[in-house]
C-alpha cells in the first residue's frame, strides 16, 4: 500500500469510527430521554427499574470480555460492522415491554449487543491511534456525546408530541443499521508482527486503570440514566425539559472531549483526570440539592464537563501501555471492570433512592468523583515505558 492509499484509508477509517461512536451515543441519548416513559409503561418502581437496568451491564460483561480478543484475532473490518448490526437488532426490544418480566429479556439482549459494539469500536480506535501515532479516542467519545445530545433532545421532543418508546427506538435502530452498512474496510490492527519479547502490561496497572474506568462509567451512566427522572419528578420539569437534561449533560461532555482532543498534551493526563473527577463529583452533589430546574441543568453541565475527559483518557492510557496486538484484550479487561460500574450504578442509585430519596442517591455519587480525583494521578503518572519494556 503506497503513502496516498494509507492516508486515504486512515481518513476513511477515522470517519467510520466517528460515525460509529455517534450512532452509539444516539441510542443512549434516546434511551435516557424515554426512560420515564418506559418506567410508566412497565409499572416498575425505582428499585425495580434499577435492578432491571443492571441487567444491561451484567449482560454486556461477557460480550465485552470476549469482544476485544475477537477484534485482536479477526480485526475491526469484520467485527465492528457485525456488532453494530447486532446492537441495531437489540435496540428496539425494551420498547416492546409492558411489564417488568417482559422488560428483562430485552435488557439482556440489549446488554449483549451494547458490550460487543462498545469494545469493538474502542479497540478499533486504540489500534488506529497506535498505527497512525495520532489521537482519536477523545474525538470519538466526543462524537458519542454529540450523538447522545441529538438522541436525547429529539426523543424528548418526540415524547412531548406523544411518541411512545417503541417508535423512537425503531428510528434509532435504523440509523445504526445504515451506519453499519456504510462502514469502511478497516486495515489490520497492527501492520507489523507483534513483538514477542515485549511484556504484557503489569496486572496491577491494568487493574488500577480498570477500577478508574469503573468509577467513571458509574458516574456517567448514573447521571445519564437518572437525571431525567430527577428533573421531571423532583424539580417538576416537563418531558421536553427533562429530556434536555441528559442532552445538556452530553453536550457538555462533547465540548469537553473536543477540547481535550485539541488541547491535551502528553504527560498532563493526570492533571486533567483529577480536575475531571472533582468536577463530576461536584456536579452530582449540586444536582442533588438543586432548588430549581435551571440550577439542576447547570449542575448536569458541570458534571458532564468533568466526566467527559475520564473515559477517553483512561482508554488511551490503556492503549498506549498495551503491547501491539493486545489493545483489544487489555481494553476488554478494563472495560469489563468498567461495566461493573455500569452494573453497580443503577441498583446503587435505585436502592439508595428507595431507602432515602433520589436526590440523596445522586449526591452520593460525589464519592466516586473524589476517588478518581485522588487515585487517577497516582496511576497515570507511572511512565508508559514501565508497562512496555522490551
Amino acid at each position: 500500500m503506497d503513502v496516498a492509499e494509507q492516508v486515504t484509508g486512515a481518513a476513511a477509517e477515522k470517519r467510520g469510527l466517528l460515525v460509529a461512536f455517534g450512532v452509539f451515543g444516539s441510542f443512549w441519548g434516546a434511551w435516557a430521554a424515554i426512560l420515564p416513559a418506559v418506567k410508566a409503561q412497565t409499572g416498575a418502581s425505582d428499585g425495580g427499574l434499577g435492578l432491571a437496568l443492571a441487567l444491561i451491564a451484567f449482560a454486556a460483561l461477557p460480550a465485552t470480555l470476549v469482544g476485544g480478543r475477537v477484534v485482536d484475532r479477526v480485526g475491526a473490518a469484520r467485527v465492528l460492522p457485525a456488532t453494530m448490526l447486532l446492537f441495531a437488532i437489540s435496540a428496539p426490544l425494551p420498547g416492546l415491554a409492558h411489564g417488568v418480566e417482559v422488560l428483562l429479556p430485552g435488557f439482556v439482549l440489549l446488554g449483549l449487543g451494547s458490550g460487543a459494539f462498545d469494545i469493538a469500536v474502542n479497540a478499533a480506535t486504540a489500534g488506529w491511534e497506535r498505527r497512525e501515532s495520532d489521537r482519536l479516542m477523545a474525538a470519538g467519545h466526543a462524537a458519542f456525546s454529540a450523538g447522545v445530545v441529538v438522541g436525547s433532545v429529539s426523543s424528548g421532543l418526540a415524547r412531548q408530541q406523544g411518541a411512545r418508546p417503541l417508535p423512537v427506538l425503531l428510528v434509532v435502530a435504523v440509523v445504526i443499521a445504515v451506519a453499519a452498512w456504510r462502514q469502511p474496510s478497516y486495515r489490520p490492527t497492527t501492520d507489523e508482527a507483534p513483538a514477542p519479547r515485549r511484556r504484557r502490561m503489569p496486572a496491577a496497572i491494568l487493574l488500577a486503570l480498570g477500577v478508574l474506568v469503573a468509577a467513571a462509567f458509574l458516574l456517567e451512566d448514573a447521571l445519564q440514566s437518572w437525571s431525567a427522572l430527577q428533573l421531571e419528578r423532583g424539580l417538576g420539569a416537563s418531558p421536553a425539559v427533562s429530556g434536555l437534561g441528559p442532552g445538556l449533560f452530553a453536550a457538555s461532555m462533547a465540548v469537553g472531549r473536543l477540547l481535550a482532543h485539541v488541547v491535551s498534551r502528553p504527560g498532563r493526563e493526570h492533571v486533567v483526570v483529577a480536575a475531571g473527577g472533582l468536577a463530576a463529583g461536584t456536579g452530582a452533589v449540586l444536582l442533588s440539592v438543586a432548588p430549581g430546574q435551571v440550577t439542576g441543568l447547570a449542575a448536569l453541565a458541570l458534571a458532564g464537563a468533568g466526566t467527559s475527559v475520564l473515559a477517553p483518557l483512561l482508554f488511551s492510557a490503556i492503549g498506549a501501555r498495551s503491547a501491539p496486538g493486545r489493545e483489544g484484550a487489555d481494553l476488554s479487561t478494563a472495560s469489563g471492570l468498567g461495566y461493573v460500574g455500569f452494573l453497580a450504578g443503577p441498583p446503587l442509585v435505585g436502592a439508595i433512592s428507595a431507602g432515602t430519596s433520589l436526590p440523596v442517591a445522586l449526591g452520593s455519587l460525589g464519592v466516586f468523583g473524589l476517588l478518581i480525583a485522588v487515585a487517577g494521578p497516582i496511576v497515570l503518572r507511572r511512565p508508559v515505558a514501565a508497562a512496555q519494556d522490551r
